[in-house]
């Protein structure tokens, strides 16, 4: 064999195996397309909303870095994110197993105690609250200023209302948890019990209420503003009512994994969900119903009462929460009406 055809054939061996070395560590390395930094993200929300976030961080060029999702089934194999979106409880958790990196944030600064971390190991960003839907038909016949509050839902004659079984999911668990960590647990169950006789059945499903309600067959729906904003049309024939005296929220924040080795690059990504209008317009535009902290960024804090979010603070565990739920289904789930 001529020797250019030999010194051809190793050339080309080489370029075979220089191509396969550079397609595997694709996948393995940290450099994304264009020599750009990748973080990986790790959170439970709903992916059409994290990729619309995603991809609004990405297309700005200027960026040293940009956000990939990790996928559950990598989280499984033992990969680490760089990053994490949580709700708060779920960061508490990371916290207390030293998984957090803590960083200062100016705009971290603006928050109240109960919305962050007190070694600045989390910071909150958004919160989802559980809101009253009102059937206009009803609120016409009763009066829309009889129906402004938790106590106001009590006092309503022949109320039909919609209600998530408190004992299907961790958002309802959470819901239950806040409202007896605020309002104490005696109270808070004593409530339920006198509510229990306004709700004709459970429903199984988040959605289910918001239909009752919407349709005619329930006259109000206990529910989370996110699912509302997924039902919204310009002819609902509900309105959304903030009770008056506060209400549970489920609050998501931002943190960094202590193993992650670009905190730089994380912490401009926190930041920017911190104090952008970017974050909101996204949220917005995918109709999460979504309610931002810091909605003007650093120009000022807006929270103006953070005491009528109410944050579960008393169970923060598994087994409390169970505890508490197995006391609502015995002392009014299953009480007689």
């Amino acid at each position: 064999m001529p020797q250019k055809k030999i010194l051809l054939i190793i050339a080309l061996m080489f370029a075979c195996i220089a191509w396969f070395i550079f397609d595997s560590d694709k996948n393995e390395t940290s450099i994304a397309v264009h020599g750009k930094t990748e973080l990986l993200l790790y959170s439970n929300l709903d992916n059409s909303f994290l990729q619309a976030l995603i991809s609004e961080y990405n297309n700005d060029s200027d960026r040293n870095a940009v956000i990939k999702l990790l996928l559950p089934e990598e989280r499984e194999q033992g990969k680490l994110p760089d990053l994490y979106l949580l709700e708060h409880n779920e960061l508490q958790l990371l916290s207390k197993q030293q998984r957090l990196y803590a960083i200062l944030s100016e705009a971290g600064d603006l928050l109240p105690s109960v919305f962050k971390d007190e070694q600045s190991q989390w910071f909150g960003v958004f919160y989802d609250p559980v809101v009253f839907l009102v059937n206009q038909s009803y609120a016409r016949k009763y009066g829309q200023e009889n129906i402004l509050s938790w106590q106001d839902i009590i006092k309503l004659q022949n109320v039909r209302v919609a209600m998530e079984n408190l004992s299907d999911s961790a958002n309802t668990r959470n819901f239950l948890a806040a409202f007896a960590s605020v309002r104490g647990e005696e109270k808070s169950l004593a409530y339920f019990r006198g509510l229990n006789r306004q709700i004709p059945q459970y429903s199984r499903f988040p959605f289910t209420p918001i239909r009752l309600t919407t349709v005619g067959d329930a006259d109000l729906a206990i529910t989370r503003r996110s699912y509302v904003f997924k039902y919204l049309e310009n002819d609902f024939p509900a309105y959304i009512v903030f009770p008056s005296e506060g209400t549970p929220v489920s609050l998501y924040g931002v943190a960094v994994d202590a193993a992650s080795k670009k905190y730089e690059d994380a912490q401009m990504f926190r930041d920017w969900l911190l104090m952008s209008s970017a974050p909101q317009k996204v949220a917005l535009e995918q109709n999460t119903g979504y309610m931002f902290l810091l909605s003007n960024g650093l120009n000022g804090n807006h929270i103006e009462q953070p005491e009528k979010l109410w944050l579960n603070t008393a169970y923060n565990t598994l087994v409390q929460q169970e505890i508490l739920t197995n006391k609502w289904l015995q002392s009014a789930r299953f009480a007689v009406k």
